[in-house]
């Protein structure tokens, strides 16, 4: 993890209420992060654009922006450590599932 945390905005001028997704960004190191966050548990992590992880099937929208929120930090952390392979660093879906605590498939 990175030694700051990152400091995520929400989108105000989205919708907000429990039935509506959730859009939120942050600037780390010269990156422009985002997390979407729907109630049903689905969420994205984009880093400039690019997708990096998704998540399918979190028990709540808190815990999959919790678990990006990590990811995003490992991410940062890992391009501050001079890791030149911050592209290929996409997180495959398994990976995700076992940080939640949920079966690999």
């Amino acid at each position: 993890m990175t030694n700051k945390p990152i400091d995520w905005t929400p989108d105000l001028s989205w919708p907000t209420s429990k039935s509506t997704v959730q859009h939120f960004t942050a600037n780390a190191g010269g990156d422009r992060l985002e997390i979407d966050t729907a109630p049903w548990g689905e969420a994205d992590l984009t880093v400039n654009g690019q997708s990096i992880a998704h998540i399918r099937a979190a028990p709540s929208a808190g815990e999959a922006f919790r678990t990006l929120e990590a990811i995003a930090e490992d991410f940062e952390a890992g391009k501050e450590s001079g890791k030149d392979a911050r592209q290929s660093q996409a997180i495959e879906d398994d990976e995700v599932r076992q940080r939640l605590g949920l079966p690999r498939r």
